[in-house]
């Protein structure tokens, strides 16, 4: 016997632990069927529902967007761009912490689900 949908998820959620994507009509859990490699930075990706009694299927995109760090062994034939860095993301980054202080997200625990 089948049970109840889940509520549809947050944003968040769509990314989930081991970069599992769910069906966006049951929100079951979905299994990547196969996958082809357009370029070195686009793949496209076939899931299936593993829902039984929906069963849908659906074709999704995987695309390199930007780096953040550059590789330490890059590929001369590729050139990929990396994110740019303003001042002010590096003078933050740079910013000497004081231990006693907390920053406003430290110990903020996420949200509990129901269920």
């Amino acid at each position: 016997m089948a049970s109840a949908p889940v509520p549809f998820p947050d944003f968040d959620d769509k990314i989930e632990r081991a970069g599992r994507l769910r069906c966006p009509h049951c929100n079951s859990v979905a299994r990547c069927r196969t996958s082809r490699l357009i370029m070195p930075t686009h793949r496209d990706i076939y899931y299936r529902c593993i829902n039984l009694f929906c069963g849908h299927t659906w074709k999704a995109v995987e695309s390199y967007e930007y780096g953040i760090v550059p590789s330490a062994i890059p590929n001369p034939r590729v050139t990929l761009p990396l994110r740019t860095v303003t001042r002010q993301d590096a003078m933050e980054i740079m910013r000497p912490r004081d231990a006693a202080q907390p920053e406003l997200f430290d110990g903020a625990s996420p949200p509990e689900l129901p269920g």
